[in-house]
């Protein structure tokens, strides 16, 4: 068996448990490109989020209360094209987006996290569109002052308050950590997908542009990082679990109305250069721990 422990990055309210769960779902499934071998040895974590979706709900951000600090999901797949072919087993230690909050506030991670770090051969990073815990995005110049202070405590306002970090320089230092630890394997650079979550919340402007152009636009900081990054192989995925919001009673109908495997969908690049929604959500993950999703 070959395996991939993969990070899940991402601050509060970025779309994690919502992913993971439907993830399991689309792996269980048998109809997406990876497939789950055999079931996991624990899987509670994420049958708990499934339940939730399939009853038409989003799941609940996460308790780090009612979690194990050393919460580990292993899920054994392959990919459905090779019944028979090599198992992956895909490790995923779990942090709540509150704990990687602290630490970006801290500017360093604790020894166990790193440890997670240097172990893993690849990752998700998570933003969600409109997200209430996303903080606007700072003009390039004041910017320059919250990436200072890594190390130091996070800047005050004019007040002496504690200032909220902006999300695009929460998902620099997430990547700045990435980039510093993660385990390299051959002269391959480790790989980072970058999920965008609620993609169907995007505004009719921009979604038809593509993840990479939503980036440039809502968080420039963030994508001109990303832009610069030579030492990571990244790609950006605009990610639907369920293909719209069940806050819409006509959504929600539909959607109960219909099949789990055709309700949610990807998109990588931009639709306009022939790249349309993919009704497959293991696509990152796939991307992430082989060549299943390489560049043409």
């Amino acid at each position: 068996m070959s395996e991939h422990s993969i990070v899940l990055l991402g601050g509060p309210d970025s779309g994690k448990t919502n992913y993971m769960s439907r993830l399991w779902l689309a792996l269980n499934s048998k109809k997406a490109e990876l497939v789950a071998s055999r079931n996991p040895a624990d899987i509670k974590y994420v049958e708990g989020g499934a339940e939730h979706i399939l009853g038409g709900a989003f799941a609940p951000r996460s308790d780090t209360n009612s979690l194990p600090d050393d919460l580990t999901l292993n899920i054994p797949v392959r990919l459905a094209s090779d019944p028979d072919g090599k198992e992956v087993l895909i490790s995923v230690p779990d942090v709540s987006g509150e704990l990687w909050k602290e630490a970006i506030e801290r500017g360093d991670v604790t020894r166990e996290w790193m440890d997670a770090l240097q172990q893993a051969s690849g990752a998700l990073l998570f933003v969600r569109v409109l997200s209430a815990a996303n903080v606007t995005p700072l003009d390039w110049v004041n910017a320059a002052e919250y990436l200072s202070w890594a190390g130091e405590g996070a800047p005050k306002d004019d007040q002496g308050e504690e200032a909220l970090i902006p999300t695009q320089v929460a998902l620099c230092e997430m990547l700045r950590f990435l980039d510093e630890t993660l385990l390299r394997v051959g002269d391959r650079p480790p790989k980072v997908a970058v999920l965008i979550t609620a993609w169907d919340l995007v505004d009719g402007h921009r979604r038809p542009h593509g993840p990479n152009f939503y980036l440039k636009e809502e968080y420039p900081l963030f994508a001109g990082r990303l832009a610069d990054c030579t030492s990571l192989d990244v790609r950006a995925f605009g990610v639907s679990v369920v293909g719209g919001d069940f806050e819409d009673p006509e959504f929600t109908a539909k959607f109960q109305e219909g099949d789990i495997d055709d309700m949610g969908y990807v998109e990588v690049k931009d639709p306009e250069k022939g790249s349309p929604e993919i009704h497959d959500v293991t696509l990152p993950v796939a991307w992430v721990v082989g060549p299943l999703f390489d560049d043409e």
